[in-house]
């Protein structure tokens, strides 16, 4: 594939949907199947192709992980279990959404800790990854992340670690672009204009309304008196990535993973246990979903629903 590619990754709320809405707004293919925009979570959109998104639950599952596993960085440095047949469904979907199109991005968190994943797919493609990697003040993701989905502090900067070293790590040998996501609401213009350059693509200069608006922030930092050793280590993290401080990242890598492997052995046993439950329930509600039966009782349900108003 001789086209360009804008590959955005980066942790969950941390306005990956903002840039790529921009990149959308700026005329890049963001992929057919676009998730919808959900009220008071993503207002504007998710800018995530549902195909990838699917497929990349798909490679979690069958690792026995998932997007919220506090521990996946531990998983994902061994996984056998993504073999030949994954990376084939990888390359189809790459080759089947956007392999006729010029400019072309791709969205999805998940794909931050998958990367090592999606490079050997990117690699067997001839597809050169021009990545951008979006950052956020941990604490602001984290108190963001309670409000949607109850996450204890500890839990979300767990996440933010695993998703952010991992894109950092896996994104060092290539072509990249670091947007701190206060930067892109204060100026959206000077970040368009340092993507262009930096991997010379030519964005759609004739749109005058930016897609980044200021109330997309909706948390701020607020430090604790104590920000403990999770949030110490997050925002030592964050400040080496906007430094691009290589050694320091890792350095704080070696740490971190010095931290997940002192766990307790019972508590990632229990972890691993509630991963398997949470895949195979997931993998038969797809099953079921995707069933003929389910496709017949569809349009009975929607009659149903009809004739009981």
């Amino acid at each position: 594939m001789r086209n360009k590619s804008l590959i955005v990754i980066g942790m969950h709320r941390s306005g990956t949907s903002a840039l790529s809405g921009e990149l959308a707004n700026l005329g890049v293919f963001m992929g057919k199947s676009l998730l919808k925009p959900q009220a008071g979570v993503n207002d504007k959109g998710f800018w995530e192709n549902a195909k990838l998104v699917e497929l990349n639950d798909t490679l979690l599952d069958t690792i026995v992980s998932s997007w919220d596993d506090p521990v996946s960085l531990i998983r994902l440095t061994n996984t056998p279990e993504l073999d030949e047949s994954h990376l084939l469904l990888m390359e189809h979907l790459i080759s089947k959404e956007y392999q006729n199109c010029q400019l072309w991005g791709m969205k999805d968190p998940r794909v931050s800790v998958l990367l090592p994943f999606w490079n050997k797919v990117f690699d067997r493609l001839s597809v050169k990854p021009n990545y951008i990697l979006m950052i956020r003040h941990p604490l602001e993701v984290a108190n963001s992340l309670l409000k949607r989905d109850g996450f204890s502090q500890n839990k979300a900067l767990m996440l933010w670690l695993n998703y952010n070293f991992s894109s950092y790590l896996h994104s060092n040998d290539h072509p990249r672009v670091i947007v701190d996501f206060e930067q892109l609401l204060s100026n959206p213009t000077k970040i368009r204009e340092m993507i262009s350059k930096k991997f010379s693509v030519k964005l759609d200069r004739h749109q005058k309304d930016s897609f980044i608006d200021k109330s997309l922030k909706r948390q701020n930092s607020q430090t604790p008196q104590k920000l403990g050793y999770l949030g110490e280590l997050a925002t030592s993290l964050y400040q080496a990535i906007n430094a691009e401080d290589d050694k320091l990242v890792d350095s704080l890598y070696n740490e971190y993973m010095n931290y997940l492997s002192s766990l307790d052995a019972v508590l990632l046993e229990h972890i691993y246990s509630v991963q398997q439950s949470e895949s195979h329930f997931r993998i038969i509600f797809e099953a079921a979903y995707n069933s003929f039966s389910w496709k017949l009782m569809y349009p009975l349900r929607k009659i149903e629903k009809i004739l009981r108003k």
